[in-house]
């Protein structure tokens, strides 16, 4: 029996030390701090930090691959993790648990057309992920009188915010308007934008819709036609417009005077050039739009003409060659070195623009050696080819040469006081001052209230004296 016991008690032991030697050796070598990590959504985060402990080795000798996590996107993500010939995978969820913060407009008034969305009366939302923004019930919008009503918005993580106010709801009997409107005149055969510059505008729908009819309009005939505007609200108010349409063979572009508005039109001469990157930079830094009246002359930096259109500036047309004995010795010398600007831009930003710039003015006199009188002769016939020309009204004097100081460049460009001003700039690789004078003279204007904006169809046409 002793013998038996022993035996007994000798397999016992043997049992324990397979078990703890099995153990011992099957482990896992990396213990980490918890079964799924969870990280907050664009949160940094470091992946050997959920290593708690690495048995055999030291922390340093882990090599982790996370290039499976998406720290921008909420999901489950696998990191892998090595160390000798073991492999470890685990498990990283990106949440979002903050909730969206918002603020609600104050003294809304609201037609009763029952066709309020929660997420117009919600404003500056902030949240990591995308938003959904509704009523937390069914409300009665269709009766006139104060409602509270609570709007909640939620977020992908599921988090919501509510936050109640009161609007006014109104039985709506004012119709919308239409702005910009006016008659209209379009070149033979050439397709027309009827909405271009047209803005409807209503006292409590916030977007009211445009219908336009143009079936009594043929542009394959000369002649004067109607159309008519009907501009509609959601609580089924309606305005109507009838309008002209002049079909033309050619298109006269038609001058602008000074409006009412305060804004500078920064227009730079003879770019491309290495210095263009920098002004759009700084045009960029201010919210400002300009017009370049580009040339052929620097083909290199021609990128920039597409950079520029792309972020909302005016492409413009100067001249190709720049060379002012070829350019005005004939009226056909000009058109033809027009066409080929044109073709130039064209490939860059896909069509050809109507605005241009004479070399030197229209009122330039140097003209004269090389033909007389051909300004009076091109002031008419670029308007009668399509095309509306433009001089200036403020001229920052860059043209007076290179590296003409900055305090005077400054102070000549803001000499002005009116309403509309066309200001004379230059953009060449010899005009670094008039990059380094760009800031003072654009805060010099915005600070008066003026806006910065390119040049399109409505803006003021300044035209100098011809004197050839």
């Amino acid at each position: 029996m002793k013998l038996k016991k022993r035996i007994y008690m000798l397999l016992i032991v043997l049992v324990f030390i397979i078990t703890a030697s099995l153990y011992i050796l099957t482990r896992p070598k990396i213990v980490f701090l918890h079964d799924i990590e969870k990280v907050e959504i664009n949160n940094q985060y470091d992946a050997k930090s959920f290593v708690e402990k690495v048995r055999g080795h030291d922390k340093n000798e882990v090599k982790i691959d996370d290039s499976k996590v998406n720290i921008k996107k909420l999901g489950t993500y696998v990191i892998v993790y090595k160390i000798g010939d073991d492999k470890y995978e685990h498990k990283i969820e990106v949440v979002d648990t903050k909730a969206p913060r918002f603020e609600l407009l104050k003294n809304v008034e609201v037609d009763t057309a029952g066709k309020l969305k929660a997420k117009e009366l919600v404003t500056n939302i902030q949240d990591e992920t995308k938003t959904k923004v509704f009523f937390k019930e069914d409300y009665d919008l269709k009766k006139a009188g104060k409602l509270k009503v609570t709007v909640v918005v939620e977020d992908e993580g599921n988090n919501q915010t509510e936050k109640e106010t009161t609007i006014q709801l109104i039985d709506d009997k004012e119709a919308p308007v239409l702005e910009g409107v006016g008659d209209l005149m379009i070149e033979k055969n050439k397709k027309i934008d009827y909405l271009k510059n047209i803005t409807a505008k209503d006292n409590l729908d916030p977007n009211p819709s445009i219908k336009v009819d143009d079936s009594q309009v043929d542009t394959s005939k000369l002649g004067t036609y109607q159309i008519v505007y009907t501009v509609s609200d959601r609580s089924n108010n309606k305005h109507t417009y009838k309008q002209r349409v002049e079909v033309v063979d050619k298109l006269i572009q038609k001058d602008k005077g000074q409006s009412q508005e305060k804004i500078v039109y920064l227009t730079f001469d003879d770019g491309p050039s290495n210095n263009t990157k920098k002004i759009l930079d700084i045009l960029d830094q201010y919210n400002a739009k300009a017009t370049f009246f580009v040339t052929g002359t620097n083909q290199k930096c021609n990128y920039l003409i597409k950079e520029a259109h792309q972020k909302g500036h005016t492409i413009a047309l100067h001249t190709y060659c720049h060379d002012y004995s070829q350019v005005y010795s004939s009226v056909d010398a000009y058109f033809d070195d027009l066409a080929k600007i044109g073709q130039m831009v064209k490939k860059e930003i896909g069509f050809v623009p109507r605005f241009i710039r004479f070399p030197g003015g229209s009122s330039n006199t140097i003209s004269r050696r090389y033909c007389k009188g051909i300004m009076t002769q091109l002031t008419k016939e670029v308007k009668n080819r399509g095309y509306q020309y433009y001089d200036w009204n403020g001229d920052s004097t860059d043209a007076l040469g290179n590296n003409v100081p900055v305090s005077q460049l400054i102070r000549n460009a803001t000499s002005s006081s009116a309403n509309n001003i066309n200001i004379l700039c230059h953009d060449t690789d010899a005009k670094g001052t008039t990059v380094q004078a760009l800031p003072s003279i654009i805060q010099y204007y915005q600070q008066r209230g003026y806006q910065f904006k390119g040049i399109d169809e409505n803006s003021f046409t300044p035209h100098q004296s011809v004197n050839n």
